[in-house]
């Protein structure tokens, strides 16, 4: 099972990424979608048709297998309402061409706008083509982008489109342009009036000496998935991802479990998420893995997987307990919610300047306190970007994490009912501006606004079964933690890092 890199920016919930608790896996699509050929780059478009790109082989007179003169081109399928996929056709939105390779497509999920590659058929250099979506049916004829992003002498790939936070279309793009850490890298372009501006690397925390390819920029939770054949990867290109926008980023992990094989995965994406916590829930990649199709050689080309949540996770948050359930079936459900879970605090909350170790506040009037300073965070800002991450933080992190942990205690105060008992492990930590003693104590505090919280949920219904031992809270306060970049605002306290540090993790939730 794979554990897939979903949601929120910077550490906000960036370590599920490596945890084995979110479990999906990874099907090889059938014929007629996938041929003996190279089929790549699968996106849904709505929910009726599936486009993606198919290079059909020829044989050489010695058997070895060999693209020779076939030219890429993109099809689509019609998806039915039971989920069955059409013989795929050849496009008719006008995209394909007779002479030249068509692929690598981009949905602008805003305007429906597509972003696509040509490729000349001996070089293999490519450009970057735009068709503007039609008012009603289909899409005007492609034209070249204009601007730095296609640049003569070099190739320009693989678009994936974002949006920044006043609606600018921001477009991720593979280039070997001069500039970047070797191979192929990952920039980005802002794409203004129809025409693409200035080129920018996205940056050691992305790119690497090694190419990295197929970019695809998940805009709900603000994450960068890509492929690359850096080191210290199973095999092939594996899939990474990074959280972040434009060229400000956490550092890029590869994605875990069966997403990535031994050979190349590449093409990553996400069609599905849930609608409450924004969790990706499906989507597609192309690999070469051993169980494509082939003529002469099992790994020499790509096929179109699914990807998805494993069926016994798609669960609503409160099940019914009419039937008992083992212990290893609960865990499995409590795992939904994608360990650990991230709350954060403004400075020195709860109860400035004290030097308690315990306090009357919950945590719920903390996070109110903290929600209604957003704007001001946001204005002490160095700049537009960093303004824009701040208010992403809190949208996703300060609120959007609080919600996740409302559904948790739903689903807890239902297992509790069905007779469990159950152990919740709570970290808590503080950033680096006061003494070590002064951080420990004030991170113990805010594990206890947290416990506070669980002893007055839906007035009290959790009191006897904190008292009895049936619920136990484990509390580990760790004090301080060191930030992993530079402040991005002239007064630390208001920096994002700092942010990042003054918070509690939900490391767990465990059936006893």
């Amino acid at each position: 099972m794979l554990a897939v890199c979903a949601s929120i920016i910077f550490n906000c919930q960036f370590p599920i990424f490596n945890s084995a608790s979110a479990q999906y896996r990874v099907v090889h699509m059938e014929k007629p979608v996938n041929t003996p050929g190279s089929e790549t780059g699968a996106l849904r478009v709505g929910d009726t048709v599936l486009v993606f790109s198919s290079m059909p082989p020829t044989v050489r007179t010695n058997s070895q297998f060999d693209f020779g003169g076939s030219v890429m081109q993109v099809y689509q399928s019609r998806i039915a309402k039971n989920g069955k996929i059409a013989r795929p056709k050849l496009d008719r939105w006008g995209l394909n061409s007779k002479r030249d390779h068509t692929g690598n497509l981009a949905l602008d999920p805003w305007t429906k706008d597509i972003y696509f590659t040509r490729g000349d058929v001996e070089t293999l250099n490519c450009e970057i083509y735009f068709a503007k979506k039609k008012k009603k049916r289909g899409w005007e004829k492609p034209v070249k982008l204009k601007g730095p992003v296609n640049l003569k002498g070099t190739t320009s790939t693989h678009p994936a489109v974002g949006r920044l936070k006043d609606s600018t279309v921001i477009l991720y793009f593979v280039s070997d342009r001069e500039g970047g850490l070797g191979g192929n890298d990952i920039w980005y372009s802002l794409i203004k009036n129809g025409k693409s501006t200035e080129c920018v690397n996205l940056g050691p925390m992305v790119n690497s000496p090694a190419d990295e390819l197929t970019p695809f920029y998940d805009q709900r939770n603000g994450v960068l998935y890509f492929s690359s054949d850096r080191e210290g990867g199973k095999g092939g290109h594996d899939i990474y991802c990074a959280v972040g926008q434009r060229n400000t980023w956490q550092k890029a992990e590869a994605v875990c479990g069966c997403l990535n094989s031994k050979q190349n995965d590449l093409y990553y994406n996400i069609t599905d998420y849930d609608s409450v916590t924004g969790r990706p829930l499906g989507g597609f990649l192309s690999s070469n893995r051993i169980d494509s199709y082939f003529l002469t050689d099992s790994t020499c080309c790509n096929d179109i997987y699914r990807w998805g949540l494993d069926s016994a996770f798609v669960e609503e948050v409160v099940v019914k307990m009419d039937t008992v359930e083992s212990i290893d079936t609960i865990q499995q459900r409590v795992r939904r919610f994608m360990f650990p879970l991230f709350l954060y605090f403004h400075n020195d909350d709860p109860d400035p300047q004290s030097r308690e170790v315990v306090t009357t506040t919950t945590y719920p009037d903390c996070q109110r306190r903290y929600a209604s300073l957003r704007n001001e965070y946001i204005a002490k800002q160095q700049n537009a970007d960093d303004s824009a991450m701040m208010a992403l933080f809190f949208d996703t992190c300060v609120v959007g994490n609080y919600n996740r942990v409302e559904e948790l205690l739903d689903y807890v105060e239902s297992l509790l009912d069905a007779g469990n008992r159950i152990t919740i492990t709570i970290a808590g930590f503080a950033s680096p501006v006061y003494k070590t003693d002064y951080n420990l104590n004030l991170s113990r505090r805010r594990i206890g606004s947290f416990i506070n919280m669980i002893r007055a949920w839906r007035d009290g219904v959790f009191e006897d079964a904190l008292d009895d031992g049936r619920l136990f809270i484990s509390q580990k306060p760790h004090g301080a933690v060191e930030p992993t970049t530079e402040s991005q605002s002239q007064d630390p306290v208001y920096g994002l890092p700092a942010a990042i540090a003054r918070r509690i993790e939900i490391l767990g939730c465990e059936i006893r």
